[in-house]
């Protein structure tokens, strides 16, 4: 067994869905789809960038921010490896489920602007032995960056058929709302 002496860094760069917006989209999961309140995602946000190494002369803290997402380009999917395309292996309702911007998005300008201030502190010694952080490359965990945002928890009882409820939330919801951006170091043994 391999002892840490170290704690292992995680570092995250969260763009959070305004409180208002969550509760919107909270409520239509609840009355249009009878989806239960404990299976609904609490503290809605986007992760636009992550490492599992301490980044240098990184600055903590959190900053308001005021863009909002076009509803009408994100796509509904299973939080999976694959989980863009519609599979018989990857049930919905016992995965988690989010929504992913679409390149088109009128939001992916700016969550790319929070992204890049990130990954341009990966030094060598962050990366080591991993190709760098781009706009839609990770050196740290998926290979290809997604923008997503997690709506269900896995038991959600939503339908098989993604399409369905990724109309509703269209036509319902016109934009998501971010409000905050967050920058936190969570360190584990």
């Amino acid at each position: 067994m391999r002892v840490r002496k170290f704690p292992r860094f995680e570092v995250y760069g969260l763009l959070w869905v305004t409180r208002k917006c969550e509760a919107k989209i909270s409520s239509l999961l609840m009355d249009e789809f009878d989806i239960p309140k404990d299976t609904i995602q609490r503290g809605m946000h986007l992760t636009a960038y992550y490492a599992r190494r301490p980044l240098p002369e990184l600055i903590l803290g959190s900053w308001p921010v005021n863009f909002s997402a076009d509803a009408k380009e994100t796509r509904f999917m299973v939080l999976a490896p694959g989980g863009e395309n519609p599979r018989p292996d990857l049930i919905p309702s016992h995965r988690s489920v989010g929504i992913r911007l679409t390149w088109r998005n009128q939001a992916i300008r700016e969550m790319l602007k929070y992204r890049r201030e990130l990954y341009q502190k990966e030094t060598e010694s962050v990366v080591r032995n991993r190709k760098p952080t781009t706009d839609w490359a990770n050196a740290f965990g998926a290979r290809h960056y997604q923008p997503h945002i997690k709506l269900l928890k896995p038991g959600s009882g939503i339908d098989h058929d993604l399409t369905k409820i990724g109309e509703t939330f269209r036509s319902s919801i016109p934009q998501i709302d971010f409000g905050k951006f967050e920058v936190q170091i969570k360190a584990r043994r």
